[in-house]
């Protein structure tokens, strides 16, 4: 059955949306936990299956980014591999074929237990989806993930039980050129995938699907660019900072006075050149040594959030920069004593996690820029 065709509207918690059908809002079950927060825009085309249980009437199977449907439903990816691994379409799996599935080994279950039909050995298989991409990176995970990471320490161990560990990306853009560990987002996972590159083997792929998401027609292996995540996924870089202000009032921020806020949301743009997380972290805490001007406005602030870009380049002007294009309004003077930018504080008047302009900065800075 083909896919019924919506748009999108909003999401209401992880795994509920509201999409509107044929001029009517219905709520769909979303299988996908992940922020998804440059797929799931208010107005973007999504791909429904009708639910044959539960209580919502939908369930959203994907949608469509640049032109091509992203699917977004993890539970039907191993579907797919399964059939691209029985019909040989994955280079490097071509002399495997499917023993098992769902493979219970200590605490975790895993996708697939394959066997070389040539040699007899036994690989151990888990499969993750990948829906975080820019125009020629991925990444992965879009979310932090300990289940993720302790996937990969248990494959890792595989050995002991017979089997060769393995763990496969799969991104759901055929574009993309490479694939990296969001080190960005989860550094825990990203320091478990280099440490244990040499003991389990890493893979990406992309494919490509039909618009109905029937079939998946092209399938390409990513390159790893370890020498990226050496350099980059260090405890330093830029950061965006969003707090929100719940009603218009005047706050004392230090040397540059009392200054009028309006109720809305700001972003401020920061870096550290180490201890990036513990600047991060002492940003949220209410209770600190006011020290810089932004010290000021998080302690009356409330939802704040940082989005850490880890990289070894000075990236806070530009990053500055780019967002005065697309405020609302900007704070003069805040956050820039020390450069010649008008300022690094930002106000929009609606979240700007909802904004495709931001999170199209956002991902620019986190993956294109990268290669």
């Amino acid at each position: 059955m083909k896919p019924v065709r919506g748009i999108f509207i909003e999401r209401v918690n992880r795994f509920v949306v509201k999409v509107k059908i044929d001029g009517k809002t219905f709520s769909a079950y979303l299988p996908n936990p992940g922020r998804l927060w440059e797929l799931l825009i208010e107005g973007r085309e999504v791909l429904l299956g009708i639910a044959k249980r539960g209580k919502f009437p939908y369930i959203l199977l994907g949608c469509i980014k640049n032109g091509h449907p992203v699917l977004l439903h993890t539970h039907l990816t191993n579907k797919i591999v399964k059939e691209l691994i029985e019909e040989k379409k994955i280079p490097f799996l071509k002399p495997y074929r499917v023993l098992k599935e769902e493979v219970k080994l200590n605490a975790s279950r895993f996708d697939f237990l394959l066997q070389n039909e040539l040699s007899g050995e036994k690989l151990l298989l888990e499969v993750k989806t990948c829906t975080l991409f820019g125009k020629n990176v991925a990444m992965f995970p879009d979310a932090v993930t300990e289940r993720g990471k302790r996937h990969l320490y248990e494959l890792s161990e595989a050995g002991r039980h017979g089997y060769k560990g393995a763990c496969l990306f799969v991104v759901m853009n055929p574009d993309v050129k490479f694939f990296l560990p969001a080190y960005h987002i989860d550094f825990e996972f990203s320091k478990a995938f280099m440490e244990l590159r040499k003991k389990v083997n890493l893979w990406a792929i992309s494919i490509k699907s039909k618009e109905d998401l029937s079939e998946f027609e092209m399938v390409r292996e990513l390159d790893i660019p370890y020498h990226i995540i050496e350099r980059e996924a260090q405890n330093k870089g830029t950061y965006f900072l969003i707090l929100e202000i719940p009603y218009d009032r005047k706050i004392k921020t230090g040397g540059l006075g009392y200054i009028y806020f309006r109720k809305g949301f700001y972003v401020y743009v920061g870096s550290a050149r180490r201890n990036l997380l513990q600047r991060t972290e002492r940003h949220l805490k209410k209770r600190k040594k006011l020290r810089w001007h932004i010290d000021y406005l998080t302690g009356e602030a409330k939802n704040l959030k940082t989005l850490l870009i880890r990289t070894s380049k000075d990236l806070e002007c530009e990053m500055a920069e780019k967002l005065s294009y697309i405020a609302d309004d900007k704070i003069h003077k805040f956050g820039a004593g020390d450069c010649g930018c008008p300022s690094h504080l930002f106000y929009f008047s609606h979240n700007p996690l909802k904004n495709e302009n931001f999170i199209n900065i956002l991902y620019y800075f986190m993956l294109d820029r990268i290669i």
